[in-house]
């Protein structure tokens, strides 16, 4: 009995000495989103063959601002995610439906800013908004796997809305 416990006890000890630092250094890597790069692709310019779609000067303005505050949510989006806390998951999700909320022109006038996008931004605009929903409602029934394949529709709505409109820089 005596002989076994001693292999058992240097196998402990061999176990946690090669497994807690690398724990500890992982825990460094937890404080981070594993996602980190794939959200800065999908933020940065796209690599596509023919130019974006154009818009007005003040649309794209209005549009870089907007896409900021989107960025910050998606990275906050992300953390939420990959540590499955539900509420944060739902209030980022919130947050996006809220923010994306330009209208389809109501008149034909010039003067109106939204009458400058075409029709084709905001069905991309719907896409994405009941994209985030999809995620909300996943996030408030705690279902990890629904929160991955809804979070895997918003992603999908940002780039292809970045496809057809983003210009490159």
């Amino acid at each position: 009995m005596e002989k076994l416990a001693r292999p058992r006890t240097w196998c402990l000890a061999f176990i946690t000495a090669a497994v807690l630092p690398a724990s500890c250094a992982n825990q460094q890597a937890a404080d981070q989103p594993a996602q980190r790069a794939q959200l800065a692709e999908a933020i940065s310019t796209p690599a596509r063959r023919e130019p974006p779609e154009p818009l007005s000067k003040v649309a794209t303005n209005l549009l870089k601002e907007r896409m900021a505050s989107h960025a910050r949510d998606m990275g906050e989006l992300v953390s939420a995610i990959m540590l499955l806390e539900y509420p944060k998951i739902a209030d980022r999700a919130n947050m996006i439906v809220a923010d994306v909320n330009l209208s389809r022109p109501l008149t034909g006038d010039a003067t109106e800013l939204n009458a400058s996008l075409p029709e084709k931004f905001f069905v991309r605009q719907d896409d994405l908004k009941a994209a985030a929903r999809g995620l909300e409602d996943a996030a408030k029934a705690l279902e990890p796997y629904r929160v991955a394949d809804a979070y895997g529709k918003l992603s999908e709505a940002c780039v292809r809305c970045h496809a057809d409109y983003r210009p490159r820089d």
